[in-house]
């Protein structure tokens, strides 16, 4: 198997438990999901919704990929912009 695709998978299983802890507790990932701006979301949709899961697997993987292969980071793109404002109006970045 190459190297690649093994980083993949790798990174597969870290985002999917990422993803699990988010979802653990329905109070609390009610707190986690922002509304995409104007700017962001997608055309296609009246309103398009994103997640603080979303946001830190787009950026795990992307950190896993870049780092086990230096000079990939130009060709790695994601859909969510890396910031994320909960409902309390808390902003990370």
């Amino acid at each position: 198997m190459s190297d690649i695709l093994r980083e993949l998978l790798c990174v597969s299983e870290k985002a999917a438990n990422i993803a699990r802890a988010c979802r653990q507790q329905e109070a609390l990932f009610q707190l986690l999901i922002e509304e995409k701006k104007e700017g962001e979301k997608n055309k296609k949709f009246a309103v398009d919704f994103k997640t603080l899961a979303d946001v830190l697997v787009q950026e795990v993987i992307k950190q896993n990929m870049e780092n086990k292969f230096p000079g990939l980071e130009k060709n790695i793109f994601g859909e969510e912009s890396n910031e994320f404002t909960n409902d309390w109006g808390k902003r990370l970045p």
